[in-house]
């Protein structure tokens, strides 16, 4: 007689109670892979132009606009990149804006203009503050804009 051939009624898997534990611990007990979340970065590009490209019209965007090709027409987004070889010519209208090509227009800049080693910038320049790179060209109707003063306000003034 042998005790290695056991009838199979008596052999019962073992199972697991998972204990209550506070929201906190429950992801340390699941074994289940989760799968990964993508989320869209709200600082990356909302478009981007590229080199031998070009656009005539009219875009908007929510987020940056980043350009290494051409555009004949008028920019409003939050946020624009002019790399080395991108040309823009048109109304430009955002919160800030890096130039290392070439901008001509009305650019209106609320907040920081920045214009590299290699960039040219010229038309009515509006910008709340700006950096020129050495090197870096601006030419053109320049103003600074203060952010907190409507511009408006003074349209109705007549000199005397």
């Amino acid at each position: 007689m042998s005790f290695l051939h056991l009838n199979n009624k008596y052999k019962t898997e073992p199972k697991y109670n998972k204990p209550k534990t506070s929201a906190l611990h429950d992801d340390v007990f699941d074994i289940t892979p989760k799968p990964e979340k993508k989320v869209a970065n709200s600082s990356k590009s909302s478009l981007m132009i590229g080199e031998g490209v070009t656009i005539t019209g009219t875009i908007k965007a929510s987020n940056e606009v980043s350009i290494t090709g051409t555009i004949d027409g008028d920019i409003e987004c939050n946020g624009v990149t002019i790399n080395k070889s991108g040309t823009v010519k048109g109304k430009i209208k955002t919160e800030s804006m890096t130039v290392e090509g070439k901008a001509e227009g009305e650019i209106n800049v609320n907040d920081v203009l920045i214009i590299k080693s290699e960039g040219l910038v010229s038309g009515k320049i509006f910008y709340g503050e700006i950096q020129i790179d050495e090197g870096g060209k601006i030419s053109g109707e320049i103003d600074h804009r203060n952010k907190d003063v409507k511009q408006e306000e003074f349209k109705g003034l007549k000199s005397l």
